[in-house]
């Protein structure tokens, strides 16, 4: 009589239209927060890749205005004496030796991060891993050792570093399945052009005299297993994080127990090598001969270790973070700067080489463009695919 009443069809027609609707909101929240956490972890990602890649390059520069400065004051520049060609066993172990420094930030990262399921995950598989830390020490000590002869013995030894790249590319594809596509094989050939060209407008103390045909021929060869050794390290740390790693071990806490535990393992190797081969007795020659005193000779032994450390972490991480190529790109890639800094520093080459040190620096920049570009779409394709799947769901 003057009331409204609603028909059971649309009452029952509005309920389930408002259950509907009920139901669709968790589904649009989980999208939502599923995106915006990929987002997220995308950032941290690259922002992972951009300190990394510092540490390479900032390693690399002050690793290598140490050693100069270490030949000089040494006396190991002077092509007629024999010192120059000493001392290899030290400097070895001297580019593993600061794995302390790596044990303490460990520590300092597992005091503050570490988690219950982190430490289980990592005892279960402990012979796998002692297995990959042993053959990464042993890599580590003999592309250590053997660059340290190529490097003091071959006048040819930058050249043949090079080929570093190649054989990076060749491992990783047959053990680390690695796809290229354009963008990688041009970063590819800008970062070896800029290499090359670094080569070109270089000099350092280490360079030996060209007039020693056996120790050359030695030295090459030296040289050129220790490229091999170097590229294989890199592919291997690669396999690790893919296959031998738990998952549920954090990233960042992966890469410097890597880094710490192979570079302890190639610290004793380098350590009995100096002893068996006697050369720990020309320790004390340099330490009392050091033309800037000794205080400053200890200190540019510390500081030339933890350069090494430093550049070798970020390897470890961008090796995690993208590829072993990716890794061996980057280093390549701050080759240009790297003689820059040392021509500044040292003076050893003129101002007729400014074209070569100039197009280095251009040709690695784009070199490491080029590949970053590469995981930027690699990146997208998949939040896409995440995207879409979620979509699904």
């Amino acid at each position: 009589m003057g009331f409204h009443t609603k028909s059971p069809d649309r009452v029952t027609h509005e309920e389930e239209e408002a259950n509907i609707g009920v139901d669709n909101q968790p589904r649009e929240t989980t999208s939502t927060s599923l995106n915006r956490s990929q987002i997220i972890k995308t950032r941290n990602w690259w922002i992972c890749i951009f300190v990394c890649s510092c540490l390479v390059v900032a390693g690399r520069v002050l690793s290598t205005l140490l050693l100069n400065f270490y030949f000089i004051q040494t006396g190991r520049d002077v092509c007629d004496d024999p010192k120059q060609f000493k001392g290899t066993w030290l400097q070895s172990m001297v580019q593993n030796a600061a794995f302390p420094f790596t044990a303490f930030l460990l520590l300092l990262w597992r005091s503050s991060f570490s988690t219950h399921s982190e430490t289980s995950s990592s005892s279960s598989s402990f012979g796998k891993l002692f297995l990959l830390y042993i053959s990464l020490g042993v890599l580590f000590a003999a592309y250590s050792q053997l660059y340290a002869i190529g490097r003091t013995h071959c006048v040819f030894f930058l050249w043949i570093f090079t080929s570093q790249l190649i054989f990076t590319s060749i491992f990783t594809t047959i053990i680390n399945k690695q796809k290229f596509n354009r963008w990688i094989i041009l970063s590819m050939v800008l970062s070896g052009a800029a290499t090359g060209l670094g080569i070109t407008s270089s000099g350092g103390a280490y360079i030996p005299c060209e007039n020693e045909g056996s120790k050359m021929s030695n030295g090459a060869w030296c040289a050129f297993f220790g490229t091999v050794a170097f590229s294989l390290s890199l592919c291997i740390m690669q396999l690790g994080f893919q296959k031998v790693i738990p998952t549920t071990q954090s990233r960042v806490s992966a890469v410097i127990l890597m880094q710490t535990n192979a570079s302890m393992i190639a610290t004793l190797i380098c350590l009995v090598g100096l002893f068996v081969s006697g050369e720990f007795k020309d320790i004390k020659e340099d330490f009392e001969t050091f033309k800037k005193g000794k205080p400053l000779y200890v200190l540019s032994l510390i500081g030339l270790s933890l350069a090494w450390q430093v550049m070798s972490l970020g390897l470890v991480g961008l090796v995690c973070l993208a590829s072993s190529l990716f890794s061996n790109v980057v280093s390549f890639c701050s080759t240009p700067l790297v003689n820059i800094l040392l021509v500044l520093a040292f003076r050893f080459t003129d101002a007729d080489v400014k074209f070569f040190k100039e197009g280095a620096l251009v040709a690695g920049i784009l070199g490491f463009a080029s590949y970053v570009y590469s995981l930027y779409k690699s990146t997208k394709k998949k939040e896409i695919a995440s995207q879409s799947q979620t979509t699904r769901v």
